[in-house]
């Protein structure tokens, strides 16, 4: 019986490749709830606000992933993350 090598590599891989889809969802240890304050505002409308609870890390990715600000416009998305 012959063993194929790139047959082995494409299986490694292919975990790897599951594996790093899979790491958002895995928890964290010593992660714990938090509540999302979310602010916006868009052209024409008034600001808005909402909040939601959710884990600490993913409060903290999205805060620095999606914090905009536009002074020509005024538009702007802040995040902010509380106990």
């Amino acid at each position: 019986m012959q063993f194929n090598w790139s047959s082995g590599r494409d299986w490694a891989v292919s975990f790897l490749a599951l594996l790093a889809l899979a790491l958002p969802f895995m928890p964290i240890p010593g992660d714990h709830e938090t509540r999302m304050y979310v602010r916006y505002h868009t052209r024409g409308a008034a600001p808005h606000a909402f909040s939601t609870d959710t884990l600490h890390s993913i409060c903290t990715v999205m805060a620095r992933a999606l914090a905009y600000n536009d002074p020509k416009t005024g538009q702007y998305t802040r995040i902010s993350c509380g106990r």
